[in-house]
């Protein structure tokens, strides 16, 4: 019969095995020491060496358009912040804003991100506004900071075209009301003159001087209240112009500018350099006689 394999043994070889582990650890070491300093000066100057993190946020006002002659909100882009933040990460968007900022349109791809602003009513989170914000995160700063801003006026431009037209109009409305009032004003002028030399005058009877007072009193009149009636409209016109330039119009509020983004800790980069360091010490003490004693030469006889 076949012997049963003693255990005994196997207990004795393994003790020996990590008892010349820790020999060798003990034997060399200043190998882990050097490991775990090496590793960590190497550790400190990584994060030293590390490029620097910028992000850039702009912040648009996309606009409330209300429809012509009422209050009532107007459906459209700007109202749609999901089209809006797609417009943003669109590739041409991103090609655009590249070559105004200076960049490779690679280094804008997967670094824009876009944010719906909402409005906070003591503790519950109020419906969405129509504010979004635009970050671009990278490097060099400067560069990063023109790309945000070229994405928002990218954005402000597409989204703006119904209150530019709506801001035409009305500009041209108040023009016209100014000419129309110049025009009034200047008739007026000129009948009380008229009016004037009619009373001062001697050689005029006193019957043609009420039929000539009397035309000159209706076209006053009627000059009055054309006046009346276009200042009137050109009040109305000046308010719905500053509705649709400050309320309806999209415009940037806060233009981007770059700000450093936390970088590796130093402290954490000379731990974990450290650690490493630490490892690869504790692998060279212990396989230090085995290589030795496989790449020291063989003594000829």
């Amino acid at each position: 019969m076949t012997p049963a394999p003693d255990g005994p043994e196997l207990d004795v070889e393994q003790e020996i095995d990590f008892g010349r582990y820790w020999n060798a650890l003990v034997a060399r070491w200043w190998l882990p020491v050097v490991g775990i300093v090496a590793g960590a000066i190497i550790g400190y100057l990584v994060t030293l060496s590390s490029n620097s993190t910028y992000k850039a946020t702009a912040q648009v006002y996309l606009g409330t358009p209300l429809a012509v002659g009422g209050a009532a909100p107007v459906t459209s882009a700007p109202t749609n912040l999901g089209l809006v933040s797609n417009l943003v990460t669109a590739e041409s968007s991103l090609k655009a804003a590249a070559a105004r900022a200076g960049l490779k349109v690679g280094r804008l791809r997967g670094h824009v991100t876009t944010k719906a602003l909402t409005g906070i009513t003591g503790a519950k989170l109020g419906t969405p506004a129509p504010l979004l914000s635009i970050t671009v995160t990278g490097s060099p700063p400067a560069k990063i900071a023109r790309a945000s801003n070229a994405l928002a006026d990218i954005v402000v431009k597409r989204v703006s075209p119904y209150a530019q037209a709506k801001i035409q109009a009305l500009t041209d409305q108040l023009t016209y009301d100014d000419d129309q009032l110049q025009g009034l004003t200047d008739r007026l002028a000129t009948a009380r003159q008229a009016q004037a030399q009619i009373l001062s005058a001697k050689s005029i009877g006193a019957t043609d001087k009420l039929v000539s007072l009397g035309n000159l009193n209706s076209v006053i009149t009627l000059a009055l209240q054309q006046l009346n009636t276009l200042s009137q409209d050109r009040f109305e016109v000046r308010q719905e112009l500053a509705l649709a330039r400050d309320v309806e119009a999209s415009s940037v509020i806060s233009p981007a500018a770059p700000v450093p983004t936390a970088g590796p800790s130093k402290r954490t980069g000379a731990v974990v350099g450290g650690l490493i360091g630490l490892v690869v010490g504790l692998l060279a003490a212990v396989f230090w006689d085995p290589v030795a004693a496989r790449v020291r030469p063989t003594p000829a006889y």
